[in-house]
């Protein structure tokens, strides 16, 4: 992968978002790759941007109150920030397709399935209104959905949530994006439906080497699915590696924290679970120096006074004054 061109190019990335109480920079300087038909991870707690940059490369930053206020976004070349709504269209669900975190939202609750499905099709594929159906319906024979020629014909309220979740991959999936963004996938499911989902989403992926970028908290989904990671702190990306490098030797404090914070099953009776002291600082009133600072059980007076930058040396990069090494 280091060796091909980045399908997606994220450089700088700054996003403000204007409050009561003033401008919040969401995102500060964000940076990261995606190559062809890898699956990255974007980790870290609520509240970090995760979503927000997902949102950000589909240009579905709200505005107002949202707006990019730097950096940059390349598709296969192309920059996306700037772009007219237009052009945008002609992107999404073509090259670029997104699984939102809540399927009965990004549903039209007044539209059928196969309204939905068929519409992206004639959009995006030029089909005729015969031929979109078919295709609709294989797509949702290929994520599991029983009976799809009697289920195309239904509304969203009349499917499961695992159901809903599978017609918004189908949807995602049937023009062959180059690009799929999966925003918290699994979200609200049960146990044995989120496996089925991620394993639907994989198997697809195969067939078709569409890239993957994963927006979850979930560590074992991250573990089991994802090549490479970043993981986001407090609008700014903290720690990028393989996978493997991630959960056998994080070289960020915070990163060693969301680790040893995974439930498991430990030995000692009645042992509490670990956790990340304190809280995440206020984005309008940022502390000076590194962000994680004031939680950080490796803090030193440098850390308090300037912000670390990023140092990578080719497959991973942290940003620290202090990293594990």
């Amino acid at each position: 992968m280091t060796n091909s061109h980045p399908l997606l190019r994220v450089r700088d990335l700054e996003i403000d978002f204007a409050t009561e109480r003033g401008t919040v920079r969401a995102l500060d300087k964000v940076s990261f790759d995606v190559f062809p038909g890898e699956t990255l991870g974007l980790v870290g707690e609520s509240g970090c941007g995760k979503s927000v940059t997902a949102l950000a490369v589909l240009g579905l930053i709200p505005s107002p109150p949202g707006r990019i206020s730097g950096g940059s976004i390349q598709l296969d070349n192309r920059e996306l920030t700037g772009l007219p709504e237009s052009e945008y269209r002609k992107i999404r669900g073509a090259e670029a397709s997104m699984i939102f975190q809540e399927p009965m939202t990004a549903l039209n609750p007044v539209f059928t399935i196969s309204s939905q499905m068929t519409d992206v099709l004639i959009r995006h594929q030029g089909m005729d209104r015969k031929k979109a159906r078919q295709h609709a319906i294989r797509m949702l024979e290929k994520v599991g959905i029983p009976s799809p020629e009697r289920r195309i014909d239904e509304y969203p309220h009349q499917l499961s949530g695992g159901m809903r979740q599978r017609v918004m991959i189908a949807m995602a999936l049937s023009c062959n994006p180059k690009l799929l963004l999966a925003d918290e996938p699994t979200t609200a499911l049960d146990v044995t439906t989120q496996a089925q989902v991620m394993e639907q989403i994989m198997t697809l992926q195969q067939e078709t080497g569409t890239a993957v970028v994963l927006v979850t908290h979930d560590l074992a989904v991250v573990a089991e699915t994802c090549d490479r990671v970043v993981v986001m702190y407090a609008g700014t990306v903290v720690e990028q590696a393989p996978v493997d490098d991630i959960f056998t030797r994080p070289q960020h404090p915070y990163t060693e924290g969301l680790l040893q914070s995974i439930p498991r099953i430990r030995p000692q009776k009645l042992a509490e679970l670990p956790t990340i002291p304190g809280t995440v600082p206020d984005l309008l009133m940022l502390p000076p120096g590194c962000r994680f600072a004031d939680r950080c059980y490796k803090a030193v007076p440098e850390c308090h006074a300037s912000d670390p930058r990023i140092e990578s040396d080719g497959l991973r990069a942290v940003a620290c004054f202090r990293p594990n090494r």
